[in-house]
Order: C-alpha cells, then sequence, then structure tokens
C-alpha cells in the first residue's frame, strides 16, 4: 500500500473510532451518524478525484458553517452538544479541503477532543476499548506523516515496512507507561462537569410526589442500575433473604398517590475520616457492609440495606430525612458508596421509645374511603391480638387472594385501590403495598410505603448484585410496639428474580463492574492502601534458602530441572547472538570487504553513518582514480546485500577488473 494512501486511510479510521466514542457516550443519534458518514464518504471521493473547490462549494462551506453556529447559540441543548457539531464540522471541513499531509493530521488530532467530550459524559467499558484503538491508530497516523513528509522533503520514494508493527509497539508502551502514571499520581478530589444537564432516565418512582402506577413504568426495563457487593460476607448470596434496597419514603395518601409530608432533609456532618454517621446502632445484631455503585438515574436517592448506622461517600453531602431516607445534592452524578446497614430481626430485644400522638396522627393520615375497604381489613384481622399478627394476616390475605401484574387497565370509574382490591385484584407492586399500608392504618396500625429496589440478581463472576430498573419495588414499614418499625411486603412478587440474559452478559457486567471499580473510582483511599500493601509485603519478604541435606526426593528433581532449564535458555539466547552477528558479518559480500581492506591502505575508510553511495561519491571526488572501480563495487554491493541478486559471470569478470584496478 503506498505510504501516502494509508496515510489518509489512518486519518480517516482515527476519525471514525471518534466518532464512535460520540455514539457510545449518546451524543449523538442515528441520524446524524447517518449524515456524518454520507459527508465523510464525499470528502474521501473529493480527495480522491483532486477537484479544486469551487464557488458552489464555497457557499455550501459558508451555509455549514452558519447553520452550526445557530445551532450552538439556540438550538443545543447543552454547551457539550454544541460544541460536539462545532468540532464534527471543522473536522468534516478539514478533510474536505485537505492539500497537504498536514490537513490529515490535523483532523485526526482534532478528533482527540471528541474522545474528550465523550469521557465527560459516559463511563462504560467500552470507551477503553475506543481509547485503545485510538492511540493505534494515532501513533500509526503521526508515524506515517513523519516518514511520508521527510520522504518528499528528500525526494525519494518512502518505504514503510514493519511500520505498523513499529507503532502497535508503541502504542502498547504508551498504554503501560500511562497505565503505572494513572494508578502512582495522587488523586486531590473528584469533579463533577455540569456541561449536559440531560439525563438518559428519568424515574419518577423516586420523588417526593408518586402516583399509583409509576413504579410500573419501569418494571420491564433490565437496564442495570446499581451494583451491590458484600466485602465482610464474600460470594454467600443465600445468607441474605429478603434482600431490599431502601429508598424514598412516602407517608401521606390522597387516594390516588402518594406524597412526603416533610422533603426537608438534614445534612449530616461529614468528619475528616469520611464515615457519615446516619444512626446508634440499637441491638446487638452483627452488621452488613455493602459496596455500592449506583449510575445516574435521574434521583438523588441513596439506596441501602434498611437500618442504614454509616455512609461513606466520597464527593457530595449526604442529607437525610426524620424517616431514615438518605440523599445526596447531586443526582446526576454516578455515585460509589459504602454503607454500614443494622439488618431486620424479628427476634430482638425490645427498645423502649414508643411513637409520639403527633407522629403516630402522621402515619395513621387516611383520605375519605369507601366503607367497604375497611371492612374487608377488620374481616381479615378478626381475632388478631397485636399490631404485628394484624399486619401478618393482611400480608398474607395480599399474597394468597391477589395476583401480580404489570397490566394497568380499569374497567370502573371507582378510586384506582378500590378498583384493585374488588375488580381487578391484580396490579404491580405499588398497588399492594398501598392496599397493606391504608388497611393497616384502619385498624390503627401506623405504617408507610417505601419505595426502591429489591434483590437483584446475583452475578457469581463479579460477587456482587446486579439490580436492574426492572427491580424497582413497593413495600410497606409499620410500627409494631416495642420492636419499632418493620418490613411487610404484600406482593407476590417480592422473591421474583431478573435474568440477565446468560453467562455472557454476566462475564460482561463483571466486566463493566472492574472498569468502575478500578479504573473510573480509583481514588487517593486506594492508591493509599495499595501503596501500603506493597510496603508490607516488601518488609515481610525474606528468601529462603532451605539446607540441601533437608530437600527431599520430589523437590530435588525440580529444582535441578529449572536450573537446567535456565543453562539451556541462556546459552540458546547467547548462541543466537552470535549466530545473529556473524549472519551480519556474512551479509557484507567478501568482494567489497577486500575493496574497502585496500582503501584503507591508502587512508579512505568510510565515515560513521555514511552509505556506500555516500562512500563512492567521496572516494570519487578525493581519489577520482578509484572512483570508477569503486563505483561499479558499490553497484554490485547493493544489488547483492540488499537486492539478493545472483552475479553472473560478467559481473564476476567485472568485480575481478575493479579489485585489481585499486590494487594497482
Amino acid at each position: 500500500m503506498p505510504p501516502r494512501l494509508a496515510l489518509r486511510i489512518a486519518a480517516y479510521l482515527l476519525v471514525v473510532d471518534a466518532i464512535g466514542t460520540l455514539v457510545l457516550a449518546g451524543l449523538l443519534g442515528p441520524l446524524g451518524l447517518a449524515l456524518i458518514a454520507v459527508a465523510l464518504g464525499a470528502s474521501w471521493w473529493r480527495a480522491r478525484s483532486r477537484r479544486p473547490m469551487t464557488r458552489l462549494d464555497r457557499w455550501l462551506v459558508l451555509l455549514v458553517a452558519g447553520g452550526a453556529t445557530i445551532h450552538l447559540v439556540y438550538v443545543a441543548q447543552s454547551p457539550l452538544d454544541g460544541f460536539v457539531y462545532l468540532l464534527l464540522l471543522l473536522i468534516l471541513l478539514r478533510l474536505f479541503t485537505a492539500r497537504s499531509l498536514g490537513d490529515l493530521r490535523d483532523a485526526g488530532l482534532l478528533s482527540f477532543f471528541m474522545l474528550v467530550a465523550s469521557a465527560s459524559v459516559t463511563f462504560g467499558v467500552g470507551l477503553l476499548f475506543a481509547f485503545i484503538g485510538f492511540l493505534a491508530l494515532g501513533t500509526w497516523m503521526l508515524m506515517l506523516h513523519h516518514v511520508v513528509s521527510e520522504s518528499e522533503r528528500a525526494e525519494q520514494d518512502p518505504e514503510t515496512p514493519g511500520l505498523f508493527r513499529v507503532s502497535i509497539v508503541g502504542s502498547l508502551a504508551a498504554i503501560l507507561i500511562t497505565g503505572s502514571l494513572f494508578f502512582v499520581i495522587p488523586r486531590v478530589g473528584q469533579a463533577s462537569l455540569p456541561i449536559r444537564a440531560e439525563l438518559r432516565r428519568m424515574i419518577t418512582g423516586f420523588t417526593s410526589q408518586v402516583e399509583l402506577g409509576a413504579i410500573g413504568e419501569i418494571e420491564t426495563d433490565t437496564t442495570v442500575v446499581m451494583r451491590v457487593s458484600f466485602p465482610d460476607l464474600g460470594a454467600v448470596p443465600a445468607e441474605l433473604p429478603g434482600l431490599r434496597w431502601r429508598g424514598i419514603t412516602l407517608d401521606q395518601f390522597d387516594g390516588r398517590g402518594w406524597t412526603a409530608s416533610r422533603p426537608e432533609r438534614r445534612a449530616l456532618r461529614t468528619p475528616p475520616s469520611g464515615v457519615v454517621w446516619v444512626a446508634p446502632p440499637q441491638r446487638a445484631a452483627r452488621t452488613i457492609t455493602q459496596d455500592i455503585f449506583l449510575e445516574p438515574i435521574g434521583t438523588d436517592v441513596i439506596f441501602a440495606m434498611p437500618r442504614v448506622l454509616t455512609v461513606r461517600l466520597a464527593g457530595p453531602g449526604v442529607l437525610a430525612d426524620d424517616a431514615g431516607g438518605l440523599s445526596v445534592s447531586t443526582p446526576a452524578a454516578r455515585l460509589h458508596y459504602t454503607v454500614e446497614s443494622e439488618p431486620e430481626q424479628i427476634a430482638r430485644r425490645a427498645i423502649a421509645r414508643s411513637l409520639d400522638a403527633a407522629t403516630r396522627e402522621r402515619y395513621l393520615q387516611l383520605p375519605p374511603l369507601p366503607d367497604r375497604i375497611p371492612a374487608l381489613a377488620r374481616r381479615v384481622t378478626t381475632g388478631a391480638a397485636t399490631d404485628h399478627e394484624r399486619a401478618r394476616r393482611l400480608t398474607d390475605f395480599l399474597v394468597r387472594e391477589f395476583r401480580y401484574s404489570l397490566t394497568q387497565t380499569r374497567t370502573t370509574g371507582a378510586d384506582p385501590l378500590e378498583d384493585f382490591l374488588f375488580v381487578r385484584r391484580s396490579g404491580n407492586c405499588e398497588y399492594f403495598a398501598t392496599a397493606l399500608a391504608v388497611m393497616l392504618r384502619t385498624v390503627g396500625v401506623p405504617s408507610r410505603v417505601v419505595n426502591g429496589f429489591q434483590r437483584g440478581e446475583w452475578n457469581p463472576y463479579g460477587e456482587y448484585f446486579a439490580v436492574r430498573l426492572s427491580d424497582a419495588h413497593s413495600w410497606v414499614e409499620a410500627w409494631i410496639e416495642g420492636i419499632g418499625w418493620l418490613t411487610f411486603d404484600g406482593s407476590p412478587r417480592a422473591e421474583v428474580a431478573t435474568s440477565s440474559g446468560g453467562w455472557l452478559a454476566l462475564h460482561l457486567d463483571a466486566l463493566r463492574m472492574r472498569w468502575y471499580r478500578y479504573i473510573v473510582n480509583w481514588s487517593l483511599k486506594d492508591q493509599v492502601d495499595l501503596a501500603s500493601a506493597i510496603r508490607h509485603t516488601a518488609r515481610g519478604w525474606r528468601p529462603e534458602w532451605p539446607a540441601l541435606g533437608g530437600w527431599d526426593g520430589a523437590r530435588t528433581p525440580m529444582v535441578v530441572g529449572v536450573i537446567v532449564a535456565g543453562v539451556v535458555v541462556a546459552w540458546s539466547l547467547g548462541r543466537g547472538g552470535v549466530v545473529r552477528r556473524a549472519r551480519g558479518r556474512r551479509a557484507v559480500p567478501d568482494f567489497y570487504r577486500r575493496a574497502l581492506r585496500l582503501l584503507a591502505r591508502r587512508g579512505i575508510r568510510p565515515g560513521r553513518g555514511e552509505t556506500a553511495r555516500e562512500f563512492s561519491a567521496r572516494v570519487a571526488t578525493q581519489t577520482p582514480a578509484c572512483g570508477v572501480a569503486l563505483d561499479a563495487l558499490t553497484v554490485a554491493y547493493e544489488r547483492v546485500r540488499f537486492g539478493s541478486a545472483t552475479l553472473g559471470p560478467g559481473d564476476i569478470a567485472l568485480i575481478a577488473a575493479s579489485l585489481s584496478s585499486l590494487r594497482s
């Protein structure tokens, strides 16, 4: 392939790679991608046709530039979108008007900023492969540009054997060096640039006002939104039955939806250690630590196992409400936090405090209800002696008598709750939670609705729970005197697990988890821990040389074999070097070495770095009597050494005559 064509291909591939990152980041849609593909094809055809720019072309460029300016100022949804489209325009214009090697190089270098723009809004592992491809193609393009430009300056045909392999080696070396620097350079904190305010997904089920059926809108989406590992438990998901991730708490019901009557949140103090204390432990039970990676899903809620004791979160401060809900001040950011929770247990020691009158009234609030709803609750709880037994009976009644369904069609004009209990007798988790909370309140048990996520799917390759949008769930917390708030779930869906689509999907998601953990979220604390581990290992390492007499029969042959193998490898490498040097010496024809010896007797020797052709030209200038003979020998030398030519009888006779001329 001609080097100039290879340079053009490398520049275009570099631009295509950068455009691919825009697609990964969601900054470029299918229509925009199709238009850019057509523009790239047109620029390639124009460069091949070598047609000069016409007046129509110039007017077209001005028109496109004006449209891009209007888009940047008035149409773009965010400054980042406008910047991306303006950058694409500049690159396409550079490719359309390319008249030199520098224009192609500039187009390739400008595409790097598309990679930077994509990295500001996406953290997917696909960006890693795009970056590696960009690095290899960029190295190849710069090497080709240097070779072709220097060859044109010297007015010689460029030769690029093995250049692509050299660029791959250079790219790998750059990745190793930059990767080492990435793990070594200290982190000073996390930054979040609010240059793109639009979120991919807005969740209406985790706000302070939720209509019935809001969670049902997202229960068919299998997008992973949270990954949770347990550093202290290991890979034992069976130890955590009834696992839920508590989010937002709702306490006021108006017949059609729930709201949080006290949405105010207080900021929790963050000590220098970074561990925020949320609540003191109440019981002597063990605590469970969760390491959570939460994707940006359009909510500021922090999800965790109840009851949360401590939170470690780098970046935004932690806010808490009076119902135990946690949130942050930056809902658009991807969060990595560690939570320590005290799990619920039925058999536990009693607590002394009870609800005051105002709080009890708050969690017993009800709008006007049809008479048959309280009547149903009283009938189900007839004979129950305690609030815990009443809650248990109502929960069992809903699980046993009703069916879980995502279909939200209504056939009557009754209120949603009445239609669910007496007509459809099926619905999603929000209807079950609403029915349970309302019926508990009608029999005098304070209760509230909690929206969050249920268990998720265990990933055995990454040893974490992958929680999807389809795992969004609602349940009820009821106040039991002497015990506190307990969880009750009347939905038959409570323990239904979602599926990822097979082992390959689990492996890919485990790769994403490692990418987020060890690349995107690599922090100063991780660097300190790594340095401490290396120092501890270095201090504890001591070479042990067992006495020869203590070697057993099995160890001796193994050690001897290793030593012999090492000697053989060293000898082979040394012999290979000797053979290569010998081959290098034999590569110079014997007649040319004799010619150099004859000239050396006259004090004529080639200079350091001087080629055979340059040496012959210098000898012809300084000693014309030897110039003709040495020129003939130099031509034969180049044919034999670099052209692998076979000398014929005429060539041999000419070489002999030239050597004789030098000798005389």
